[in-house]
């Protein structure tokens, strides 16, 4: 465990060696963007409205919530990591810090959802969506709010929870579509 940490801080640690006004805002626009998951349940909103993008929809619904429940009602509660800067206080932070638990990071999981999700519909647009994923969990590094191994399992989680929505959707629209199939030609 002490490997674990050792490396989270050296990465850390050279990420605030880096600090400086540009990257601050850079950095402090792509942690915004994923607070809450806004951008991505904005987004999936409006796949919801658009016949064309309903399905994609559908499942970046059922991979959020399926994140939610999984990451911010089990797993933060079951391991309670703090945050990095709760061991070094003395870090300025310079967006808000956060009261929940560390392990694994939300606004990357929740990314990677939908990265992961856009990705499976639509591939250019999903090569931008894991690019912005990518910076939102650099992000949260870079302001010292999670480590580097809480980031790196969020993306995993988060690729893994979107192809299980992508797999669960599509099961069930053809099986959907299947049935109704059957019963127009009856």
């Amino acid at each position: 465990m002490q490997t674990i940490y050792n490396f989270d801080f050296a990465v850390l640690n050279a990420l605030q060696s880096i600090h400086n006004t540009f990257f601050n805002y850079f950095f402090a626009f792509f942690t915004f963007l994923g607070d809450g998951g806004i951008i991505w349940i904005v987004l999936t909103l409006v796949m919801l409205f658009i016949k064309k993008t309903r399905r994609a929809g559908i499942t970046m619904s059922a991979g959020l919530i399926t994140e939610f429940v999984i990451n911010e009602c089990f797993v933060k509660n079951l391991v309670k990591r703090p945050r990095p800067f709760t061991l070094h206080p003395y870090i300025d932070t310079i967006v808000s810090q956060p009261s929940s638990y560390s392990f694994p990071s939300g606004h990357t999981c929740t990314a990677f959802v939908s990265a992961t999700v856009i990705f499976c519909y639509n591939k250019k647009l999903g090569v931008i969506a894991y690019i912005t994923a990518a910076l939102i969990g650099i992000s949260r590094n870079y302001f010292y709010i999670h480590y580097p191994t809480d980031v790196l399992v969020g993306a995993v989680e988060g690729i893994l929870t979107g192809l299980l929505a992508v797999l669960v959707v599509k099961v069930f629209c053809d099986q959907t579509d299947k049935k109704n199939t059957t019963e127009e030609k009856d």
